[in-house]
């Protein structure tokens, strides 16, 4: 009798940590959902990206959160029905769906290691042909975006400061006695918000598979307590 109550007691316990966690999830949804939405409608990203094609990768981003922001609410309230329901169905399918997300996640992890030396070449040259029409180019998209990068980020030029605008002089965007130029200062930026996201994706990745252990017990007590009968 203390034995089988014992494993009833266990039973709900999984049941409700699994109610719980799903909760947690799906205000993790909402996170990133919000995260993504920030980014696509924050004035500060649209500057970069309305002056220079190359920085659409955001947006692109932008919308990646968005999805896997609203995948990840729906997957938490499927989550959580099948929990309170006893449904091994959904429960089945809430690991699928997290399985699937899991080997996204590492997949875009292990793409962002690989691809960070040529981030840092796509960011010296996308410096270089901007400072090279920054006073040829007509529509002025290349000077609204060397004088944002400049402004921001306190430096000048590309790869050799000022003197990349030679024969010309330095526009005043970076004419402040500084003399550093931006190339690595806005790779560094970015890889530090890079380092930043794979601490996030990491920590979800736990967090995942914390859920995928949870809906797996929870489908074998539901299978033994359905054996009873």
């Amino acid at each position: 009798m203390g034995a089988g109550q014992g494993l009833e007691g266990c039973y709900s316990c999984i049941k409700y940590l699994m109610f719980a966690f799903n909760f947690l999830f799906w205000l993790l949804g909402c996170a990133i959902l919000g995260v993504g939405i920030w980014v696509r409608v924050d004035t500060n990203f649209k500057q970069y990206v309305d002056s220079n094609e190359t920085f659409n990768i955001l947006y692109t981003a932008a919308y990646i959160l968005i999805c896997v922001g609203a995948i990840i609410m729906v997957v938490g309230f499927l989550g959580c029905c099948g929990a309170i329901r006893e449904s091994q169905c959904m429960l089945a399918t809430f690991f699928l769906f997290l399985f699937i997300i899991f080997i996204i996640l590492l997949g875009a992890g292990i793409w962002t290691i690989v691809e960070k030396d040529t981030l840092k070449d796509a960011v010296s040259q996308t410096l270089k042909d901007n400072v090279k029409r920054y006073y040829t180019d007509k529509t002025e998209s290349a000077k609204k975006f060397m004088d944002s990068v400049q402004e921001n980020f306190n430096c000048c030029g590309s790869t050799m400061g000022p003197i990349d605008y030679m024969p010309r002089l330095p526009p005043s965007s970076c004419l402040k006695g500084v003399l550093k130029p931006c190339d690595s200062k806005v790779f560094n930026y970015i890889r530090d918000n890079m380092v930043i996201i794979a601490g996030v994706a990491i920590g979800i990745g736990v967090v995942m598979m914390m859920g995928m252990v949870l809906s797996l017990c929870l489908c074998c007590a539901i299978r033994r307590e359905v054996g009873k009968y």
